[in-house]
């Protein structure tokens, strides 16, 4: 079999295509990171052509997707060949809006170190898989990061489902809101095989709602801030972390996996790229880049690195992402950001196809933040903003650049200023 990839330069398709070829698959691929999108991708030898949910009608990929369907090629998303290649497996499934990431990594490390020899995939590299987001096993697991988005989670069958968080988010894909997104993630619930498991966050009240209505035969084991890791350390900081920790513990002992692998990767695991990720100094603070995009994301890393740096300034450089997820969510946004010293946001950034240009802007963020103290700017110029972060610098504070990728390079470029 053929497949072809719409977007494999993504982090999680392109793993996936590594995962897909070493199966004995022959594997294709298009981004508009490489060639760009085209008709001419579409060979007559393809079997399968595999789109990620952001690949829609108005993105650039949607010419290839429409010259597939035109060829009689059978068309599909990531998350239905995910279910596809993973029927044989035991599918361990983690979920929820937020700690995705850090929990299938943990979970996944874990695993390896007991021998169980899992495959993983999960939403962005880590060091210990080579800086890949997948790990190939021969055993009989499969740890996976189950997006919620575009309700791709549907598509999968789990035996153990590890529940983080249910909030609002992807409001683009759940226009309905929470009670749109609860609805979702009940009939998720519903897809766990029976009697299968479920280990769910008790601090979070819309998952409880949820779960009220969960089948009889599912075991659902619940932790909260009181288990949180009495007999444990860990590495990674922050309580949201720890508590995604205490939810690994609980189906590593499903798994009957003892207490001493579970410590030798709590003790070592730093957190996957873009996770609260400390990037160097530069005139003696430090720098940190994070992936959170969404208030409850932001305001959690916020509120780590301020416990971890009481002495210092926090000063934060955010670049919001979707015009659909600032406007219903942005007194949410201003909130997150009540811990810093200093606020700079950089343009919303526009998703082709996914977005639309809706009446909100950064300058209504940052006045929203301004509100209550005169903390935050907008800036267009990355060198001018550069400057100014090389001035703060010299008061040996904490810079964090927060949101989608590109605002990292920000780091880069200020560490080689100072070279």
């Amino acid at each position: 079999m053929k497949y072809h990839f719409v977007g494999i330069k993504g982090v999680s398709m392109g793993a996936l295509a590594e995962i897909v070829k070493s199966m004995g698959h022959e594997v294709s691929g298009s981004d508009i990171k490489l060639s760009g999108h085209s008709k001419s991708n579409i060979s007559s030898d393809i079997d399968v052509l595999v789109r990620t949910s952001a690949v829609n009608q108005g993105s650039p990929g949607w010419v290839e997707v429409e010259e597939a369907e035109r060829r009689g090629i059978r068309v599909i998303k990531r998350s239905e060949l995910i279910a596809e290649i993973t029927q044989d497996k035991k599918l361990i499934a983690v979920s929820g809006m937020h700690g995705k990431t850090t929990t299938t990594s943990l979970l996944g490390l874990i695993m390896v170190e007991a021998g169980l020899d899992p495959t993983v995939l999960v939403g962005e590299g880590i060091e210990e898989f080579s800086g890949r987001a997948y790990h190939l096993g021969c055993g009989e697991y499969f740890v996976l990061e189950a997006c919620e988005y575009d309700r791709s989670f549907l598509d999968f069958h789990p035996e153990i489902l590890l529940l983080t968080n249910i909030d609002e988010e992807h409001l683009d894909t759940y226009p309905g809101g929470l009670p749109e997104i609860k609805d979702a993630f009940a009939k998720y619930i519903e897809n766990i095989k029976t009697g299968g498991y479920i280990v769910a966050n008790g601090d979070d009240e819309n998952i409880i709602e949820v779960l009220k209505s969960a089948r009889k035969d599912l075991n659902i084991i619940w932790y909260g801030k009181k288990e949180y890791l009495t007999e444990f350390s860990l590495a990674l900081k922050g309580e949201h972390n720890r508590s995604n920790a205490s939810a690994v513990v609980l189906v590593c002992d499903i798994l009957g996996i003892s207490q001493d692998h579970i410590q030798k990767v709590f003790s070592r695991f730093k957190g996957a790229n873009r996770r609260m990720q400390f990037w160097g100094e530069h005139n003696n603070s430090l720098l940190f880049d994070d992936y959170g995009h969404h208030p409850t994301e932001i305001s959690a890393t916020i509120s780590a690195l301020k416990s971890e740096y009481p002495g210092r300034k926090l000063n934060v450089i955010f670049w919001p992402h979707q015009y659909k997820r600032i406007l219903p969510l942005i007194d949410k946004f201003s909130d997150s950001f009540s811990l810093a010293d200093s606020v700079f946001i950089k343009d919303i950034y526009f998703v082709p196809g996914r977005d639309e240009r809706l009446a909100v802007s950064s300058r209504d963020l940052a006045d929203r933040i301004n509100n209550n103290s005169n903390k935050a700017i907008v800036f267009t110029d990355d060198d001018e903003i550069l400057d100014e972060i090389d001035k703060i610098s010299r008061e040996e504070c904490v810079i964090l650049t927060i949101g989608i990728p590109p605002i990292y390079m920000l780091l880069e470029k200020l560490i080689s200023k100072g070279k």
